[in-house]
């Protein structure tokens, strides 16, 4: 499936489609790992808590809680 490149900000990004993101049990607020292999491929997996130091693993494990009266960013 061929996806479009977006601009945030600075920065490019990429929008995952639901089906994945369901498969692979992703959520806004996950990490990924992404690497660029010599070959041009992009290769990403998602951050597993086990993969953190300890003192960022917290960051990974917790849920995103909405402030009231603040929008979602996700």
């Amino acid at each position: 499936m061929a996806m479009k490149l977006c601009v945030w900000g600075n920065s490019l990004g990429v929008r995952l489609p639901k089906y994945i993101a369901e498969r692979t049990g992703l959520v806004a607020g996950d990490y990924l790992y992404i690497r660029l292999m010599d070959s041009g491929d992009i290769v990403m997996r998602p951050v597993k808590a086990k993969d953190l130091h300890a003192g960022y693993a917290p960051l990974v494990t917790q849920p995103l809680q909405k402030e009231p009266g603040i929008p979602s960013q996700w």
